[in-house]
């Protein structure tokens, strides 16, 4: 291949990660050296493709797993939640000064390290979608201890499958809001039906979500459960749209449309799953 700005000692590392990724990813039109296309960032990776799913899987070649010239890029593409995919490529004969506190920066950072070595290429760190690393932390000490854990899965699984991270905290809205349901019928504060009538007998607790929401709402005493009202509002509303994962984002544009729309969701999920338990605190439960 033809370099313009690479040192040559590094081309070989360069050819290496190209056909690696032909072999293992099926990337077979990676880009050398030019602009990422639509994105103004005047950055210049020593390769890079658009996938097929809008992301930019893009490599840097370097004698070191990171560097501080790739800060400003990193931060770049998060500030403008561009789908970029960053590896970094680097010869496994380097001799590197602070070689564990520069891989521990790129992961940190969200950056894949790829050694190259004459046997081959090892991802020591798959890269993360920039777009997504700036999700707003989940404050986690805000919510009780049991809760804690399933929110730490769903921020991990969020960086790689955001459909799959915020379903994930939905899980646990469903769940609260269903023994919301439960224990206000148990405890009397539902109200008592008209003459002649009973309470629905809806399954409340592993029947159709939406259905359990909405008897919930059509028969909770409102004069004796009133906290409850906006935050189950919220639950209510938030239903139909729990799944919704509409087509895969085919160009880098719609891709970024796409997480932005799924961070905001992301982040007010997180939100309403906190409030919720907050207002539910009066039950006990």
């Amino acid at each position: 291949m033809i370099y313009r700005y690479l040192p040559e000692q590094l081309h070989p590392t360069a050819d290496a990660v190209m056909q690696f990724f032909r072999d293992s990813r099926g990337l077979r039109k990676m880009k050398i050296e030019e602009e990422l296309e639509g994105t103004t960032l005047g950055y210049r990776p020593a390769l890079h493709e658009l996938t097929r799913e809008g992301y930019y899987v893009s490599v840097d070649v370097k004698e070191s797993p990171f560097s501080t010239t790739l800060e400003a890029v990193v931060s770049d593409c998060m500030q403008r939640s561009l789908p970029v995919k960053l590896f970094v490529a680097f010869p496994a004969s380097s001799e590197i000064q602070d070689y564990r506190r520069l891989l521990g920066r790129a992961r940190e950072k969200g950056v894949g390290v790829i050694e190259v070595a004459d046997a081959g290429c090892q991802i020591l760190y798959e890269a993360l979608a920039l777009s997504l690393i700036g999700v707003r932390p989940i404050d986690k000490k805000s919510f009780p201890p049991k809760f804690r854990l399933a929110l730490s899965d769903a921020e991990a699984t969020f960086r790689t499958s955001p459909e799959k991270g915020c379903s994930l905290i939905y899980d646990e809205i469903e769940a609260l809001s269903r023994k919301i349901a439960a224990k206000t019928k148990a405890k009397g504060l539902w109200k008592s039906p008209p003459p002649g009538k009973r309470l629905p007998q809806t399954n409340l607790e592993t029947g159709n979500w939406a259905r359990a929401i909405d008897t919930l709402m059509n028969w909770l005493d409102w004069n004796k459960c009133g906290y409850l009202r906006d935050c189950l509002r919220r639950v209510q509303s938030v239903i139909p749209y729990r799944n919704e994962s509409g087509h895969k984002p085919r160009t880098a544009a719609a891709r970024i449309k796409r997480d932005r729309e799924l961070k905001t969701r992301f982040e007010a999920a997180s939100d309403m799953l906190r409030d919720l338990i907050v207002a539910a605190r009066p039950l006990r439960l």
